[in-house]
């Protein structure tokens, strides 16, 4: 529903040209509760995957893979939903893909081999793409330049929260779900637990009013309706692609992308099975550090780099860019310690450094890129974060686990010299084959480091290009008819 300006239903303050503040707020709530609904259902598999791996028989490299099917139908779909989302009423494309998703999760628990869960993690993708497309162009149009990157940062509170819940209520529920329901097995009741909610957040999001796209930039919104009614071109989507503030974004997240999203998968494996945690105590554990931790990074980030950005917007990038590099002695302390208590301080610490990009660097998407071609600049963001990032790290974590608990690599030099850090080789759950998840995980430091270098490079280029766009947009000609 695109309303002209003198509506009196219209979403815009007439005086400041500037969306209402109440409704903002009442789009970031509904917003931020189906971001929730969407953490929750992705994280469960993390929770329950060393039953889903005994159930249906997987080496590692094949429960990495798990993870990577969503990631695939979530990256591929997510440039046509781009395409749509800038030219169709994204609250429609919304409740569709909330319904795909949540339909998807149901699906799971009623999956009898390998293979049908990952055709349901296919789907899966599909509905998160619509929803991780759209749900940040509707955010950046009802809410100001100056508060961005809090918004985003704390839109993005609902991924750790999200995954805590996913974490918990999967590792809860797999342990005593059998109890409830005799004869079925508690990872299946997980995925029903936490797919039914998202039922009714689809039919919620029909009821969604449609912002007109970049109704917070205080442009005339006559020229923001021209802009939207020309929309994007060739030209534009070549822009995209020479945007140097845009692409170094998109490089940083997605190399802090390969390394939160391997880390996510594996760790409850790695406690358990490595590291002598019991299930609960690991999921529990690690649902609550998560939490705690990424609240307190994005919450820090947010304001920080909101603050120092109105002395230069460089420290949007230099803010997460510094974080990445803090991050790294915490996530070796993480890995390699046999210490509880040092282990859960270090996956505190580095957790929070490593949500400390999400807030600043999806300000710097939407500070950069005008209203008209958002929704395709995030799905290009989704696409190129995941297909760089951690569809492939997560199997290739497995990979290596596999690769260095072979017997013949145990007994090698390097295997040897692995040992003697601590990254050495556990027996699996069978008793007969090993596997050396520290050393899986030890490959996430390198993308971890390259991503802070990513950021600090890209700082230079960001106050030219946001004032670019900015100037683009009201230099926009507004026809007769747009006028009226």
């Amino acid at each position: 529903m695109m309303l002209p300006p003198d509506s009196k239903d219209s979403l815009l303050d007439d005086s400041t040209r500037f969306v209402s503040r109440q409704f903002a707020w009442r789009m970031f709530g509904v917003l931020f509760a189906m971001n929730l609904i969407d953490y929750v259902d992705r994280y469960v598999l993390n929770a329950v995957l060393p039953e889903i791996q005994q159930t249906f028989k997987m080496s590692d490299t094949q429960a990495g893979l798990m993870a990577t099917y969503f990631l695939v139908s979530y990256s591929l779909f997510s440039p046509f939903m781009g395409w749509a989302g800038d030219r169709y009423r994204r609250t429609y494309l919304l409740a569709f893909g909330v319904g795909i998703w949540s339909l998807a999760t149901v699906g799971t628990a009623l999956a009898d081999s390998a293979g049908q869960i990952a055709l349901t993690r296919g789907f899966l993708g599909i509905g998160e793409a619509t929803y991780g497309v759209l749900a940040p162009t509707l955010l950046v149009d009802v809410f100001r330049r100056s508060s961005r990157s809090r918004v985003m940062s704390f839109f993005s509170l609902a991924i750790p929260l999200g995954g805590a819940i996913g974490m918990t209520l999967g590792g809860y529920v797999a342990k005593h779900g059998g109890e409830w329901l005799p004869g079925y097995e508690g990872w299946r009741m997980a995925f029903l637990i936490s797919g039914a909610p998202g039922l009714l957040a689809a039919v919620c999001a029909l009821f969604l009013p449609e912002p007109i796209r970049g109704a917070s930039e205080g442009v005339d919104p006559a020229k923001l309706q021209a802009a939207a009614k020309i929309g994007a071109n060739r030209l534009d989507y070549r822009d995209l692609m020479v945007n140097s503030s845009y692409t170094y974004a998109v490089f940083g997240m997605a190399m802090s992308t390969f390394a939160v999203g391997a880390i996510g998968l594996w760790m409850s494996t790695f406690l358990t099975e490595v590291r002598g945690f019991e299930k609960v105590q690991a999921t529990t554990s690690i649902g609550l550090v998560t939490a705690g931790a990424s609240l307190l990074g994005m919450a820090v980030s947010g304001w920080l780099a909101d603050k120092l950005s109105q002395r230069s917007p460089k420290w949007l990038f230099l803010v997460p860019g510094l974080a990445m590099w803090l991050a790294l002695p915490f996530m070796v302390l993480t890995i390699l310690s046999t210490s509880k208590v040092l282990i859960l301080g270090g996956m505190f610490v580095s957790i929070m450094f490593l949500f400390m990009n999400i807030g600043p660097c999806n300000a710097v998407i939407s500070n950069v890129i005008p209203p008209h071609l958002r929704a395709a600049a995030f799905a290009i963001t989704l696409f190129s974060i995941h297909f760089l990032g951690d569809i492939w790290s997560s199997p290739l974590v497995g990979y290596v686990s596999d690769m260095f608990g072979d017997p013949e690599f145990i007994e090698s030099g390097l295997g040897k010299a692995l040992t003697s850090i601590g990254a050495g080789a556990t027996l699996m759950p069978d008793g007969k084959t090993y596997r050396n998840l520290t050393a899986g995980l030890l490959i996430t430091l390198p993308a971890v480091f390259l991503s802070g270098v990513v950021m600090f490079t890209g700082a230079r280029h960001l106050p030219r290009e946001m004032a670019l766009m900015l100037a683009r947009l009201k230099a926009t000609k507004v026809s007769e008819q747009n006028a009226e």
